[in-house]
């Protein structure tokens, strides 16, 4: 496969479970019941359909597209793991963990980082040296995460 259809074939894919993701987060949390925590969510959805794919199918732009999209699959995960934790289900068995916890969604979430990043290496086949690597996502996971959990401890 050339380049140029590898890299439309990885930006439809990320498009979809955008799309997909998207819907889901909206049959869960609708925006119609006027609650201000579902806003965000839902108008990130769609920049992340509607404008992430353009972005990422131009050199000049990909990188706002890849940031957005990785911050994005960043934020998801620790908001949704911290959902999650608030409201562990009992008893705690491997049942209820798989399957009355977020982390199916979070599971669905994921592969739009490694989207991301293989459209990434589509424009910069050596890669861009220490930035962007998977470490990179790891670390700035952390530092969100860690962050979170202050801001989470201050506001009680």
């Amino acid at each position: 496969m050339d380049e140029k259809n590898e890299k439309k074939n990885l930006i439809f894919s990320l498009f979809f479970l955008s799309l997909g993701g998207w819907m889901l987060h909206f049959r869960i949390h609708p925006i119609i019941e006027s609650n201000p925590a579902h806003f965000f969510p839902f108008l990130y959805g769609l920049v992340n359909i509607l404008v992430v794919p353009f972005l990422l199918n131009d050199k000049k732009t990909f990188l706002i597209g890849y940031l957005i999209n990785g911050f994005g699959v960043l934020f998801g995960i620790v908001i949704m793991a911290k959902f999650s934790l608030s409201g562990l289900p009992h008893p705690l068995t491997v049942t209820n963990i798989l399957f009355k916890t977020t982390l199916a969604d979070i599971l669905l979430l994921l592969p739009k980082l490694f989207i991301g990043q293989r459209i990434l290496y589509v424009y910069y086949p050596t890669g861009t040296g220490r930035l962007f690597t998977s470490f990179w996502w790891t670390r700035h996971l952390a530092y969100i995460s860690i962050l979170f959990t202050i801001g989470h401890f201050l506001g009680r």
